[in-house]
């Protein structure tokens, strides 16, 4: 009995109303069919049907992907995967790649690599540490992140939490100390998040559920509730989500399956 408890709070599944099940209809649509991308941990929009991906750890690498799965090119990174958790794109064309993940939730360097897709180079590292953080665990633990007019808005996994910590830092490379900006109320550890090509919308990925929030609200500062919630029948560690247009999100998780969300209109 207990290993059961352990096993379903671990899996974040809660009795919670989530109400945007009429909104969006929901369907396996691919997997990764490339070996060497073990654990897929991040998607980000390229173009057409393509998204780009990464190893959670392994291997130094981007990999560009169909949505069904197919791979379709693979771009080096000159630096050391030790934990890749997200990655996202601005509108000018640079990549931004995570290196902040931390099951131990344990204080360590973290780091934000910009890439810019047009000469295909490291243009530089973000690194940064967290303000205020004696005694926060949780602080050290994230997985999500999104661009947004010229910063990088982080989310925090928080295990033992029902609650995910929001950060935010230049999109510029440098060394910062950032801080704790607000704490959004989620049942659910957050592994992904994007954001809708307009910027009118943030959708935030759990085990289990996304979350969406208008950027507008969530960005004035106040403790926003999210707009709705979205649950799926999945078991899987989800922990890639992508918009693909306005009205579609793909999902993925860490066993390779792809899964697509297309909004009713």
């Amino acid at each position: 009995m207990f290993l059961l408890f352990y096993i379903l709070w671990h899996r974040q599944i809660y009795k919670e109303d989530c109400f945007g099940e009429s909104r969006f209809s929901f369907e396996e649509y691919g997997k990764i069919k490339n070996p060497k991308i073990g654990e897929s941990s991040g998607l980000a929009f390229e173009k057409d049907s393509l998204f780009w991906t990464h190893n959670d750890d392994t291997d130094s690498a981007l990999y560009l992907i169909s949505a069904s799965g197919k791979s379709v090119s693979k771009m080096y990174i000159p630096f050391r995967n030790n934990d890749w958790e997200d990655i996202t794109k601005d509108k000018s064309g640079n990549l931004y790649v995570g290196e902040f993940g931390n099951n131990f939730q344990i204080e360590k360097k973290t780091k934000i690599l910009k890439i810019n897709l047009l000469t295909k180079i490291q243009t530089g590292e973000i690194n940064f540490s967290y303000e205020d953080s004696e005694g926060k665990p949780s602080y050290f633990d994230c997985e999500a992140m999104v661009h947004w007019d010229n910063r990088l808005y982080l989310f925090t996994k928080n295990k033992n939490e029902r609650s995910s910590l929001v950060f935010s830092i230049p999109d510029q490379p440098g060394t910062y100390q950032i801080k704790e900006k607000q704490s959004l109320p989620i049942y659910g550890m957050a592994t992904g998040a994007a954001l809708r090509p307009d910027g009118k919308e943030l959708a935030i990925l759990t085990y289990g559920k996304i979350y969406f929030y208008s950027l507008p609200r969530f960005l004035s500062g106040r403790i926003p509730l999210p707009d709705y919630c979205f649950a799926f029948r999945t078991m899987r560690q989800s922990e890639s989500i992508s918009y693909w247009g306005s009205d579609s999100l793909l999902i993925g998780n860490e066993q390779g399956n792809l899964y697509l969300m297309k909004r009713k209109l």
